[in-house]
């Protein structure tokens, strides 16, 4: 586990959680998770500037989840179990024998971790969380269980406001801006389906007219758009409003201090992820949220 895990994100989950604001910072200090399925989770003091939870302006909270596990695989297991087969003197049956080789596979593997940075707004009560993972979303579940929340919901626009194809054509036919505070960077993968097979076409330089003939082209629609936000972060936006493939500014001079030994990165972290948040609402805002007029979003699963 290195410093710069803490600032990773490079693509991000998004989630409606209406967290009770009442000692939430207090139950986020002194959570603690059970052990599920031999997986143990902790929310874990930043190695950085010795907090676990950190505030962010007025509606900002920053903190970092850490999954422990044994990475046991199917193809792992598998081969554990025939090669017990082969040396089986008792003549035990196959369920057993698995069970026997899964045991084994826990006490002799190694365990691995993942660090899950979660960003949380108080205001929207938008959760980010910079991991799709199973095991992150499980994760996620223990931590709203937490608070005795209900469930979790998956932020989705409903498919009457999915516009972003018809805001594409929009631009290119009229030149009408996708979105005020986000950058479109001329660049998008549009796909064509049917029942057979689908089919993929990369379009360079649509501000251009040569761009824009190719992205024209009938039966294509948006399968992701480059996007940048204040020149912070570059990242490609899909057509069910997800954000990925995100590269930052500064995130490798930034790695390279927080890992170094040496004064001042505690500053260097609270400059980073305050950035980080900020540059998130903004895209969360311009973006999914203009999808929904600024209202409550619709539907969720």
């Amino acid at each position: 586990m290195k410093n710069s895990d803490f600032i990773k994100m490079t693509s991000v989950s998004i989630y409606s959680l209406a967290f009770p604001t009442n000692k939430l910072v207090e139950t986020l200090e002194n959570a603690t998770f059970d052990t599920v399925n031999d997986e143990k989770l902790e929310l874990i003091r930043n190695p950085i500037t010795g907090e676990k939870v950190h505030k962010l302006g007025e509606n900002g909270l920053f903190f970092s989840l850490r999954a422990e596990y044994k990475p046991i695989t199917a193809t792992m297991l598998t081969s554990k179990t025939y090669a017990m087969m082969q040396d089986n003197p008792e003549g035990l049956a196959e369920d057993e024998l698995q069970q026997l080789a899964y045991a084994e596979l826990m006490r002799t593997l190694p365990a691995v971790s993942e660090i899950y940075n979660v960003f949380y707004n108080t205001e929207t009560q938008l959760l980010i969380m910079n991991n799709r993972s199973k095991r992150a979303k499980k994760a996620l579940i223990q931590l709203i269980e937490l608070f005795g929340l209900a469930g979790v919901k998956s932020v989705i626009v409903s498919d009457e406001k999915l516009g972003l194809n018809k805001k594409f054509e929009d631009y290119l036919n009229h030149g009408t801006p996708l979105f005020k505070g986000v950058e479109f960077d001329f660049e998008a993968t549009l796909v064509r389906e049917n029942a057979d097979e689908k089919a993929y076409l990369t379009c360079k330089h649509v501000d251009q007219p040569s761009g824009k003939e190719k992205a024209l082209q009938d039966g294509y629609e948006v399968q992701s758009l480059k996007m940048n936000c204040l020149d912070e972060v570059k990242f490609k936006l899909d057509r069910q409003l997800k954000i990925r493939s995100m590269r930052w500014t500064g995130m490798a001079k930034t790695a390279n201090k927080l890992d170094r030994q040496g004064t001042g990165r505690t500053g260097f972290f609270y400059g980073f992820i305050q950035n980080q948040f900020d540059v998130l609402n903004r895209i969360e805002k311009h973006t999914l949220l203009a999808f929904t007029q600024d209202t409550k979003l619709e539907t969720f699963a």
